[in-house]
């Protein structure tokens, strides 16, 4: 969005026959370079946004980690048939570390194919349960929730999987530091009460130097893109009534 915003304003001025027009264009393009590609301003409102780290509390009751697809895998068919984690496939890691450690004892992958139009990618459901076999997670202790395709859907087609098959776990939330907010919403919408577990943190730790505080970057613009990106999935999530 903030590259888009940036060539769309930049191509005006280029093309535009009026000079004050040209002008306004030209502050539009800079005051977005350096507000969306200033790594400073950029952490700063993820730090605010993405839920932080969390540890899990003891508990004497068996919990299910719900893993969100959306990233997982990589469902490129050149790259078969090896898996390939894909740029949030923390997710799945984090599941499966917790598994290890016998802090939950399910897991639940939920989400498919994620495209609407395009249908000859890889199931990402399929994919990310077949990383976790090939880990030695017994198939037993899996499962798919495969019809889903966005944040809304896995908690409606979660809801009653867990409610039914696992009415007496405790449901931990596993999905991106950035997305949180808006699977947490989502799930409770759906009245299931979670404890979350973010993974894939594109925050980092506060910088002071000035090429951080002063020069814009493409990293920066990169991590606003994620950001807006998700804050307006959150405000149109709850204008559609869905958290």
């Amino acid at each position: 969005m903030p590259v888009g915003l940036l060539t769309v304003a930049l191509l005006f001025a280029l093309i535009s026959k009026n000079r004050a027009r040209q002008r306004k264009a030209l502050i539009t393009a800079f005051i977005v370079l350096m507000v969306a590609g200033n790594g400073f301003i950029t952490n700063e409102l993820l730090i605010w946004w993405e839920v932080p780290p969390a540890v899990l509390p003891a508990s004497t009751r068996p919990r299910v980690g719900v893993v969100l697809t959306g990233g997982l895998a990589n469902v490129n068919p050149r790259v078969r048939p090896a898996i390939h984690l894909g740029s949030q496939g923390d997710r799945v890691a984090q599941a499966l570390l917790l598994y290890k450690s016998g802090q939950i004892q399910k897991i639940l992958i939920s989400g498919g194919i994620g495209g609407i139009i395009r249908r000859d990618v890889g199931d990402e459901g399929q994919l990310s349960r077949q990383f976790l076999l090939t880990a030695g997670v017994p198939a037993q202790d899996i499962v798919l929730e495969n019809r889903s395709r966005n944040t809304y859907e896995n908690a409606r087609f979660s809801a009653p999987i867990l409610q039914k098959t696992f009415k007496d776990y405790e449901y931990v939330l596993i999905t991106s530091a950035w997305h949180m907010r808006r699977a947490i919403g989502c799930f409770e919408k759906q009245q299931l009460a979670v404890i979350p577990y973010p993974a894939t943190f594109i925050s980092g730790q506060r910088e002071f130097a000035p090429n951080h505080l002063l020069f814009p970057s493409e990293q920066a613009l990169f991590d606003s893109y994620w950001f807006i990106h998700e804050v307006v999935g959150y405000i149109a999530y709850r204008v559609a009534g869905y958290i």
